[in-house]
């Protein structure tokens, strides 16, 4: 289970899965949790620049299974 909050707005989203998604000729990213879009940035090259935006966005609020999958990019 993963819960996120917006840090702005205080809206609380839950779900299994992120899902990252980066069009190379746009280069709009995008975010996904359990298919739904939750996040869409533009000027993305890659997936760590895309989390990265993310969690400006968004705190983690609960995880399960998944912290060193998504923090392991910041510690690289």
């Amino acid at each position: 289970m993963i819960e996120l909050e917006n840090i702005e707005t205080g809206e609380a989203l839950s779900g299994d899965e992120f899902e990252y998604f980066i069009d190379d000729d746009t280069l709009i990213g995008e975010v996904y949790l359990d298919g739904n879009l939750i996040f869409q940035e533009f000027d993305v090259v890659d997936e760590k620049q895309l989390k990265r935006k993310l969690y400006k966005i968004f705190k983690i609020t609960k995880l399960n299974n998944e912290i060193d999958d998504i923090f392991s990019d910041f510690t690289n």
